[in-house]
């Protein structure tokens, strides 16, 4: 696939008067490694806690205050074959003030400061922040396996993809928390500021040659020529599907399928993947929670998801322990049947339908926009609202069929009880 690639700054700045608040996201990816993406995790939310000039959560706190109870946050992701550390601020809009103060100046100022000042003595992060980050990190992947349903989610991506780093969570591995320490994740910063490539957004009542000048006056973003974009590939299996059953003490049978399709983001195949997707699983008038769910009353919850960027379609569902064979022969028998477009024009129309108006309750969230325009460093023209929402109005049943056909069950997942557990 072609992908934008640039030596200059990736600044894409969306001027609107529909928000109160200013919006200003970075974004810095690194190939998705599993020796790094636990340290970044904690890294991630290291950088909110203090810096040089702001020693303290109580006095970073208060600066936030000061910029009117300016909200500042971060996370990580998967982003195709990328590891992802998204760091953003909300703030109100000064033009909607009495006040004078340049605010979105100081916002910017400020994630200087979070993200190149940040609180290090002799290459060290700060010792007792960083053991808080590490048990907050503990306790949120124990919690992890302790959902029942999550565990069965992540076993279906590791049998699917192996040791990949893609089959892990992107807040990394509970095993690789006690390696971290202060020196360890000092060199990880070093690495993310000197070598990942950085996207930054904005959205808000903004001039966009002004927001380009800050950004570039303050951040120490380094011009980068982006290296492109891999999918991210299943293991080799001699049988297809794969069909994997584990045991567990677990009240109800967790059935998993991971239906490949090759498609790329933005193609015409993509768009058709995300109309049957809505069709077969994505939604409460789809076939799977319709039939399965409802009418035969085989699992207690069902849907699919999907992974549009790298092509694949996840089946998630909690069935009686009883009859997960009987459910698992029923979605695959409603899957064929849309290959052989046993499927009514209504289902698609209102499938279109959903799509659309999801699309635009997307359109009143800063944050969703911002997704969407991460969303074209996989495409050489950026995908439009309006472009999207034609796309989908554009998707036939016989693109729909052909699709299906197309399509691989590579994996199935079954984690229930008995057996040597």
């Amino acid at each position: 696939m072609n992908n934008k690639s640039t030596s200059n700054l990736h600044i894409n700045v969306l001027p609107t008067s529909k928000f109160k608040t200013t919006t200003i996201t970075l974004k810095f990816m690194a190939p998705l490694n599993q020796d790094t993406v636990t340290e970044r995790a904690i890294l991630s939310k290291l950088l909110m806690r203090a810096t040089k000039k702001w020693p303290s959560d109580k006095a970073l706190n208060r600066r936030l205050s000061e910029l009117y109870g300016a909200y500042v946050n971060s996370f990580v992701s998967k982003f195709k074959d990328k590891h992802v550390i998204t760091i953003s601020l909300e703030l109100v809009n000064e033009k909607y003030l009495k006040d004078t103060t340049p605010l979105f100046e100081q916002g910017i100022k400020l994630l200087t400061e979070i993200i190149w000042n940040p609180l290090i003595t002799n290459q060290q992060f700060d010792e007792g922040f960083l053991a808080q980050e590490k048990s907050l990190l503990t306790k949120k992947l124990a919690a992890i396996e302790d959902n029942k349903s999550q565990l069965a989610f992540l076993n279906l991506l590791k049998n699917m993809f192996g040791d990949q780093p893609y089959s892990q969570l992107a807040s990394g591995q509970v095993e690789n928390i006690a390696h971290i320490s202060s020196a360890s994740l000092y060199d990880t910063y070093q690495s993310m500021i000197t070598n990942d490539f950085c996207a930054i957004y904005v959205v808000g009542n903004v001039d966009e040659r002004q927001v380009k000048n800050y950004i570039q006056q303050y951040f120490q973003i380094q011009p980068s020529h982006f290296d492109t974009f891999a999918t991210v590939e299943p293991v080799a299996t001699e049988h297809k599907p794969n069909v994997i059953i584990e045991y567990d003490e677990i009240d109800q049978a967790k059935l998993n399928m991971g239906f490949e399709f090759p498609v790329t983001y933005g193609s015409e195949a993509y768009f058709a993947l995300v109309v049957f997707n809505m069709m077969f699983g994505g939604d409460p008038s789809s076939v799977l929670f319709n039939e399965v769910r409802e009418r035969q009353s085989l699992a207690y919850s069902i849907h699919s998801q999907l992974d549009t960027k790298n092509g694949y379609l996840f089946v998630l569902s909690g069935v009686s322990a009883d009859k997960y064979q009987v459910a698992q022969e029923t979605i695959i028998k409603e899957f064929e049947k849309f290959k052989f477009g046993e499927f009514s024009d209504e289902k698609l129309e209102l499938a279109k339908k959903v799509i659309i108006s999801q699309r635009h309750e997307g359109e009143d969230r800063p944050k969703s926009i911002i997704e969407r325009m991460n969303n074209n460093l996989l495409l050489t023209t950026d995908m439009t609202d309006q472009s999207y929402v034609d796309a989908i109005m554009q998707v036939t049943r016989e693109q729909i069929i052909e699709l299906v056909n197309a399509a691989t069950l590579n994996t199935i997942y079954i984690l229930t009880k008995g057996g040597e557990a």
